[in-house]
């Protein structure tokens, strides 16, 4: 074997050692095009490349997966993703719609990277009109980058002052101990201590709105935040008081009160008539609550019952016939 043969051998087999290291799924035909030899000495490779795991890796080897139609290392400890599984992904990801196109373009060949081209074709085909006609956010900002930044703060527990953009197109600054990030209806939000109101509920920052930041040069002592806790009471990252909520739903549809309220519990049932109540953090539940229109009726608390039927008396002024003929 010639010199330039065995660089050209050694090449191959670490080439394939590391995309299956990496979880990808190995196809002989594919592999063999691709580095101009037969598909015998690419069997030849993988018999070297088992020698070496049984030799080293006690458990793992080089199987043929029948769903995959590939070869991928089988190791009970470290699973790859089927392609059912990045197909999934990817559904949600174009969903979420939380990344600009850039960045979602982006992400997704990075999932594609663990499966087969052939896999990749039939994924690609079937997410292809989704990702053509993919309309991105308003905001139109790469988000990746201050998302991992700022997550290092979290881990550091790194005071941060932070500058934004606020709702009204006017950039605010606080100094803040940033606490989480959380993804919530297209968005992603720091959730976060302000400094000077330490007792007070986490405000919420989006992102994207978030200009640039800057350390301090200390650090913040926090309990452990509990994120998952915080998402079961809250409703379109409306921060607040904790509110203590209690209503009647009428309809078939009881999952779905379920599901938007994590924390709900049933505690009367009469027909399709339920008594629901449920803890939510600040008033971002109003905006739901006025969207169900007659089939939820809000009893305590009281003054946000209140707060509901005054918005009622607002929305049926705007949508007074008498107005409508002086527009």
């Amino acid at each position: 074997m010639k010199p330039n043969e065995n660089d050209n051998k050694a090449n191959r087999i670490l080439t394939i050692y590391d995309r299956l290291r990496k979880g990808y799924v190995i196809n002989k035909k594919e592999i063999a095009s691709e580095f101009g030899v037969n598909v015998r000495t690419i069997q030849r490779d993988f018999d070297d490349i088992r020698n070496y795991l049984a030799d080293n890796f006690q458990g793992e080897e080089i199987i043929y997966d029948y769903q995959a139609k590939g070869y991928i290392i089988d190791n009970q400890q470290n699973k790859i993703l089927s392609a059912v599984e990045i197909f999934a992904f990817i559904k949600i990801l174009i969903e979420s719609r939380a990344f600009c196109r850039d960045e979602m373009n982006g992400l997704i060949n990075s999932i594609f990277s663990v499966v087969s081209k052939s896999e990749q074709n039939v994924i690609k085909e079937l997410v292809y009109n989704e990702v053509f006609h993919f309309e991105q956010l308003t905001h139109n900002k790469s988000i990746l980058k201050n998302i991992w930044d700022i997550a290092q703060c979290i881990l550091r527990k790194e005071v941060i002052q932070i500058y934004f953009k606020k709702l009204n197109g006017q950039e605010g600054r606080r100094v803040i101990h940033p606490l989480s990030i959380v993804f919530s209806e297209f968005y992603f939000y720091l959730v976060a201590q302000i400094e000077e109101l330490e007792n007070k509920e986490p405000a919420f920052f989006r992102v994207d709105r978030i200009l640039n930041f800057k350390l301090i040069g200390r650090k913040f002592k926090a309990k452990r935040f509990e994120e998952g806790e915080l998402k079961k009471r809250i409703l379109f990252m409306y921060g607040g008081e904790l509110l203590h909520l209690k209503f009647t739903y009428i309809g078939q549809a009881i999952e779905a009160i379920l599901d938007r309220f994590p924390t709900a519990k049933i505690l009367n049932q009469s027909q399709d008539k339920y008594l629901v109540e449920a803890e939510v953090y600040g008033k971002g539940c109003l905006m739901w609550l006025l969207s169900q229109g007659e089939s939820i009726e809000l009893i305590s608390p009281i003054h946000l019952r209140e707060e509901i039927k005054a918005k009622i008396v607002k929305m049926n002024g705007i949508y007074n016939e008498e107005r409508l003929r002086g527009v």
